[in-house]
């Protein structure tokens, strides 16, 4: 009777919801075999050659070679994972290989034959708890090798009183126990010796491919003709008989056994032996199986569900207790035949109306446990799209579509419809007071009743509200809230219709106007969804009555759209069809096509509450089931392994435990490390951080991407990678990968060669400072000669008239302070000054004032080079009639400022006499062939002037004096000169100004030229 209902049900289907699979590239998607490591890689066999997965990409597992046919393991059937880390590897023609993670490397164990040549194929690898290999072969039988003897050991297998030397399939039970699956049945190796099980109905005995032992250590078994059995008390007995050859068996995770056959997968009832799930490859699901030919099953170390075969490929199983897809029915007269689902809706009756973009409207049973299922089509003559749609209170439908809004009873009559404006509709609402409200792709429109003649378009107390219309929600006190491209609003007043604007808090308002989703919580929270930034929480209102908005989403690191359609669960998280935030635990998780939420491009405004508390969303490719009651959060810490090592950029043995650490000799300092976190269920959104304890302090974040970095050159010392990774946008687990590494000195960078090093490189530095300093103590000497002279020279170039190389006023600036108190201190000293006469002959200074006559007539007749000229050669003349002691000034244009030092003022006249004479006498060269005559007028003043009074007249007043006998010169006719020698009780604001007050002046001792007056005044 079992075997009868087992062939009833054969061609049993998968249910509605869709099972899928994530698909790992391998090339030409062929996998004999694969196998997980203790580490947690992911081994997978292609035509290729053998490879190892890390997530990433599959990397080569070759052996040592000159050529790429040498280093290939050809095609691999057995894969074998030991305790100690091992990889034992069943090859085809080249007997039996491990790999061995400590080396890196493969090694070559043969075969019992022994010899050169192709060894006999292996078909079977069971690793055992003692660290010996059973090895099935095709041909040669089965063997036993001691791995740290290098032997094997043969174990004749017989059936009916002959050798049976092929061997298919091999399990070690959890108790030790050796089974056998060889071409004419069943054998296990109890006490020391081998025995046959017998297989009922199956006299002449059936090839046995498949073994596998479930959690209760019961061993299953799969024949070549499809007959699937259990071992029971040391019989077999039948519980399903497929039809097909079985390849593979393993048992899930939820206690199911997994068939792989080769015409599909089955999931089997192991209690009952029915099938409950036939998985085929179909076309138009793109995450269901990839292929019919099943190779392989492989339950991974979280649970996941592994398939392998040829066509097919490998494939992981994506599953999530909490989430499932509801794709399209393979029936194409379904309704739901094509799934993509714009609107849901969950009535009373436990029924799930879902309009698709075909235009048929799905009735699905949305009752817990029925997953879904097809019921048939809701009737609607027109075909066009449904876009939203409620459920009154009597059973009678609304819904928009297609610029109408309907009316219909629950059995699918129009009872009326009303033409929309504003496009698209995208919300409705059914309030309290029988009106009917629409959300529209441009605007908000209101229905006043089912007798209202026509809907009219609402807009708010202070102004007209435009854009798209996206949430309608009735707040606990009842009035109306709206979200839209406008921002939120609420109604004044419950049930009057009037909107004004909800106020905000400047310092804590919503991060992005647009508002797409509202949801009142059952605590009366507000929540709200906005497209930039996410979901906010209201928090309360100020005092002026301004909301104030949390901003979760932004505090959690997300950014964009939480999902529009928002939900509360029984624990009082918020859902979407994107997130669920749990509020008591703060924490925002993500979930998608990791976890098997595959159901293409989500819809805005389309999700429903299902009887029992789920949740379902509308989507491009289906529906996306929610059971918030069997969501728990995943751990953020997946396990982390070095997946590639480098040193100096050549390859290096990686350590056999990361804790054990890396050494490395003298001379290597630069690595690169390859790091992973072995999450297979969507490796690229994982997210890692990494730092080098001993050069870095900070963290380095990188994506997927970078999980290769390079480090050096590094300095010989101690240093740790540290390396941790997570799934989640925010959280990091406390699991975290540490490799210390430790790089050794060279001889030379030993603490004893640097002590010794640094003692003879003192004593160099002390010699050749020795030799440093003489040298630079020379260098010095004449450096600084060489700077005394350019620093002398520049200095003369700074007080010296380029033109003339007469001094300029700055050196007579520098000069004067300190000739004017030498001088008033001879006048001042104590005991020198006797009876009024003064310090003596030779004490005086004299300031003297020449300016050319008519020197600008030179520059007009006969231009500025001709008196460049006679400017040159005057002073030229200059200081042959002065010392060298005399201070010559060019004091602007033509003027000549004379400062003579230590000069008796009673040969003022006498100087200013020659110097006339000098300047009149000779005419002046500006030209080939070419002569000018000048004179000069000339004013002079004696410091100080008043010799019993030496501070009365100060330089200033001196000067100005000068000035003035220089005016009076050329006031009597020029070429000629005047100036005072003495003044008697004459003040300096007295001073004579003009020609007339000079010689009228009787307290002022003046001296004039002959062309003038040849008479002095009296003193």
């Amino acid at each position: 009777m079992l075997l009868g209902a087992g062939w009833a049900r054969a061609d049993a289907g998968v249910g509605p919801l869709e099972v899928q699979f994530r698909s790992v590239t391998v090339p030409q998607n062929s996998v004999p075999a694969i196998a997980q490591d203790r580490a947690g890689f992911m081994w997978i066999a292609t035509n290729k050659g053998l490879t190892r997965y890390d997530g990433y990409r599959l990397r080569p597992i070759e052996q040592a070679g000159d050529t790429t046919a040498k280093r290939s393991l050809g095609w691999v059937r057995a894969l074998s994972a030991a305790a100690d880390g091992r990889m034992w590897i069943g090859t085809e023609f080249q007997g039996l290989v491990a790999y061995d993670p400590e080396q890196d490397r493969v090694e070559s164990h043969g075969s019992a034959q022994g010899g050169p040549g192709p060894q006999p194929p292996i078909r079977a690898l069971a690793a055992a708890p003692d660290g010996a290999i059973w090895v099935g072969t095709l041909g040669q039988g089965l063997y036993r090798y001691d791995s740290a003897a290098k032997r094997f050991e043969a174990h004749e297998l017989r059936w009916r009183g002959q050798a049976e030397k092929r061997v298919l399939a091999l399990q070690v039970g959890a108790d030790g126990v050796v089974w056998a699956g060889h071409w004419r049945g069943l054998s296990r190796f109890v006490g020391g010796a081998w025995e046959n099980l017998a297989l009922p109905g199956l006299e002449q005995g059936m090839p046995v491919p498949a073994l596998a032992q479930d959690r209760g250590g019961r061993v299953w078994l799969g024949t070549q003709d499809g007959h699937l059995g259990v071992v029971e008390q040391g019989q077999v007995r039948w519980v399903q008989a497929l039809g097909m050859p079985i390849n593979a068996l393993a048992e899930a995770p939820d206690g199911r056994l997994w068939v792989g056959a080769k015409v599909g997968l089955f999931w089997i009832n192991p209690a009952s032996g029915a099938i409950e799930a036939r998985l085929r490859q179909d076309p138009r699901r793109a995450m269901g199986l990839a292929g019919n030919d099943i190779s392989g099953l492989l339950r991974d170390r979280s649970g996941a569900m592994w398939v392998s075969g040829y066509g097919l490929g490998v494939q992981r199983h994506l599953s999530h207790p909490a989430l499932a897809v509801r794709g399209p029915d393979a029936d194409l007269n379904s309704p739901l035949a094509e799934a993509d689902v714009r609107a849901v809706l969950a009535l009373k009756n436990g029924e799930v109306l879902a309009p698709t973009q075909t235009g048929h409207i799905a009735r699905l049973d949305g009752r817990p446990g029925r997953d879904l299922a097809t019921l048939g089509e809701w009737p609607r003559e027109r075909h066009n799209v449904v876009e939203v749609m409620t459920e009154a209170g009597d059973g009678s439908l609304w819904m928009a579509a297609a610029g109408r809004l309907e009316h219909r009873a629950a059995d699918g009559r129009l009872l009326r419809d009303w033409a929309l404006d504003g496009g698209r509709a995208q919300q409705l609402l059914l309030r309290a007071d029988g009106s009917i409200w629409l959300g529209m792709q441009e605007g908000l429109y209101r229905l006043a009743g089912e007798g209202a003649a026509a809907l009219e378009r609402v807009h708010p107390l202070a102004g007209p509200l435009h854009g798209g219309v996206y949430v309608l929600s009735a707040a606990p006190d009842g009035r109306l809230w709206v979200g839209g491209q406008q921002g939120l609003f609420r109604e004044k007043t419950a049930g009057e219709g009037g909107l004004e604007v909800v106020p905000q808090a400047p310092a804590e308002p919503l991060a992005s106007p647009i508002v797409m989703g509202l949801l009142w919580g059952r605590n009366g929270t507000l929540w709200v969804d906005t497209p930039v930034s996410g979901l906010h929480r209201l928090k309360g209102w100020d005092g002026e009555g301004r909301a104030r908005f949390e901003r979760i989403s932004e505090r959690h690191g997300m950014e964009g759209v939480f999902g529009g359609n928002l939900h509360e669960d029984g624990q009082g998280r918020i859902w979407s069809q994107l997130y669920v935030y749990d509020p008591a635990a703060d924490r925002l998780d993500s979930f998608g096509s990791a976890e098997g939420a595959n159901f293409g491009s989500f819809w805005f405004f389309a999700s429903t509450e299902l009887p029992g508390g789920g949740l379902l969303f509308g989507g491009s490719r289906g529906l996306l089931r929610v059971l918030p009651d069997a969501y728990r959060a995943q751990r953020t810490s997946p396990p982390l392994v070095v997946s590639g090592l480098r040193v100096n950029g050549q390859p290096w043995q990686q350590p056999r435990n990361p804790r054990d650490g890396l050494k490395l000799p003298p001379g290597k300092r630069s690595l690169s490390i390859e790091f992973a976190a072995l999450d297979y269920a969507d490796p690229s959104r994982l997210r890692y951080e990494y730092r080098l304890e001993g050069l870095d302090s900070d963290w380095t974040r990188v994506d997927a991407s970078g999980r290769n970095p390079s480090f050096g050159p590094l300095r010989p010392g101690h240093y740790t990678l540290q390396v941790r990774a997570t799934a989640h946008h925010s959280l990091w687990g406390t699991e975290q990968l540490q490799l210390p590494i430790t790089l050794e000195p060279a001889w030379w960078e030993t603490t004893s060669a640097r002590i010794g090093g640094g003692l003879l490189a003192l004593l160099a530095i002390w010699a050749w400072m020795r030799w440093r300093t003489r040298l630079l103590r020379r260098r010095e000497v004449e450096l600084k000669a060489l700077v005394d002279e350019r620093t002398a020279e520049l200095r003369e170039l700074s007080l010296t008239d380029a033109l003339t190389g007469l001094r300029n006023r700055r050196y007579l600036e520098l000069r004067l302070d300190d000739d004017l108190r030498l001088c008033l201190r001879r006048f001042e000293t104590p005991g020198i000054e006797g009876a009024g006469e003064g310090p003596g002959p030779d004490a005086d200074l004299l300031l003297m004032l020449l300016d050319l006559d008519h020197f600008k007539r030179v520059n007009d007749v006969h231009g500025h080079a001709a008196g460049d000229a006679v400017l040159v050669q005057v002073a030229e003349r200059l200081r042959q009639v002065f010392r060298e002691t005399d201070s010559l000034v060019r004091w602007g244009g033509e003027e000549i400022l004379v400062l003579a030092r230590e000069t008796d003022r009673r040969d003022a006249a006498e100087l200013a006499a020659r110097v006339c004479a000098a300047v009149r006498e000779q005419p002046f060269e500006i030209g080939p062939g070419e002569t000018v005559h000048v004179t000069v007028s000339i004013g002079f003043c004696a410091f100080p002037l008043d010799p019993r009074h030496p501070r009365l007249w100060d330089w200033r007043a001196c000067l100005a004096l000068a000035d003035s006998a220089l005016y009076a010169t050329k006031a009597q006719g020029r070429d000629g000169y005047m100036g005072a020698i003495r003044a008697n009780g004459l003040s300096p604001r007295e001073a004579p100004d003009g020609l007339a007050a000079w010689r009228g002046e009787k307290r002022l001792q003046v001296a004039r030229s002959a062309a003038v007056d040849d008479a002095v005044s009296p003193a």
